[in-house]
């Protein structure tokens, strides 16, 4: 089952309970109930973009944690997988592939309080990883699996999910080969963050010696700005809150959010939702599963015959980076939670 806490709601539950620790509990958040498909959403329950003021997310007040574990350091143990280099974008030295009949590959964390945290995976995407690879979370309540397609989204830091992760230093994160057998199934390097809010690291890894760092190294072409450095621009602005129709350093709309984001990469958005889709640069984009990792989502969560009512930056594996009325902030959420996807853009970055 997927650890992710930005489900729809169907029922009130529990009241908020904070932890003695400082750290936001899995009470705390899970205050939705119901998860819908994403074919077939429930009717009963708010779209969780524009539309809608929701439960909110409590106010995050405890010290910044991060930890990374990439396949080479002495926290990662794989019997059986192999040690690959071929390709781009993978992270750090190389990457393990399982091999036939292996058993999963563990990435050994140090969670300093109990509590949430997001979890995020880096693998290199290519056409023979395997499309439906199963990572594993270890919470209270047992391992929580989230399947994964590794061919494609990749080169970046994937959000997997929030999970209550218990205090300790052990094996907490896993990978394992799909069930269809259809590709390798790839461990490279795994991050945890303390929180819901906030973005995952970016320089730096952990590799060698227990507890020592070293500089963060992509093998990648450098062929200037791509989609993940509009996701990576998008996630610099998580925890901000949101405010309709503002844009300001301590407050902002969806469209303020994308507007912000891409404008960095020499795409100039206007601030209203239907004049961003009526922008005359970028490639109109369909359908969700041609969606790569920078396109600039829309929504008409109001029905088809409406406007457009919110839009996003997509982040991979499903996400989406949004300025979201229903948690009054900015958050890295799942995109089926949304109503009424209306199509996304691409844009030439520069």
């Amino acid at each position: 089952m997927e650890g992710d806490f930005f489900m729809r709601r169907s029922q009130w539950v529990v009241p908020f309970v904070i932890l003695a620790a400082g750290c936001v509990s899995l009470a705390t958040l899970s205050v939705f109930a119901g998860v819908s498909s994403a074919d077939s959403p429930s009717r009963d329950s708010p779209s969780q973009g524009s539309i809608a003021t929701g439960p909110g997310l409590p106010e995050e007040d405890f010290p910044d944690y991060s930890q990374v574990v990439d396949n080479s350091s002495e926290r990662f143990e794989a019997p059986g997988w192999k040690t690959g280099e071929s390709g781009l974008d993978y992270y750090g030295e190389d990457y393990s592939v399982a091999g036939e009949g292996t058993e999963s590959a563990r990435f050994k964390v140090k969670v300093p309080a109990t509590g949430v945290y997001s979890v995020y995976a880096w693998w290199h995407a290519e056409g023979g990883n395997d499309s439906s690879a199963r990572f594993g979370v270890s919470t209270p309540e047992g391992v929580r699996w989230t399947e994964v397609n590794q061919r494609k989204d990749g080169g970046f830091w994937v959000k997997l999910g929030q999970y209550e992760m218990k205090k300790g230093d052990r094996y907490a994160v896993q990978v394992a080969p799909g069930s269809g057998e259809e590709g390798t199934a790839v461990a490279d390097a795994v991050a945890v963050v303390r929180g819901v809010t906030s973005a995952p690291p970016e320089d730096s890894y952990e590799g060698g010696d227990e507890g020592s760092l070293s500089t963060l190294r992509i093998s990648s072409a450098d062929d200037g700005p791509n989609g993940r450095d509009v996701v990576r621009r998008a996630r610099s602005f998580s925890g901000i809150q949101y405010r309709y129709a503002t844009c300001t350093v301590s407050r902002m709309s969806c469209t303020c959010l994308t507007r912000k984001s891409y404008k960095k990469f020499g795409v100039y958005l206007p601030m209203s939702e239907a004049k961003q889709w009526k922008f005359s640069r970028g490639r109109r984009i369909e359908h969700r599963s041609n969606l790569r990792p920078g396109d600039h989502v829309f929504f008409k969560e109001n029905g088809r015959r409406n406007g457009i009512t919110h839009v996003g930056v997509y982040s991979g594996n499903g996400n989406i980076v949004q300025a979201s009325s229903y948690f009054g902030k900015v958050v890295e959420s799942k995109i089926r939670y949304i109503d009424g996807y209306h199509g996304a853009k691409r844009y030439r970055l520069r």
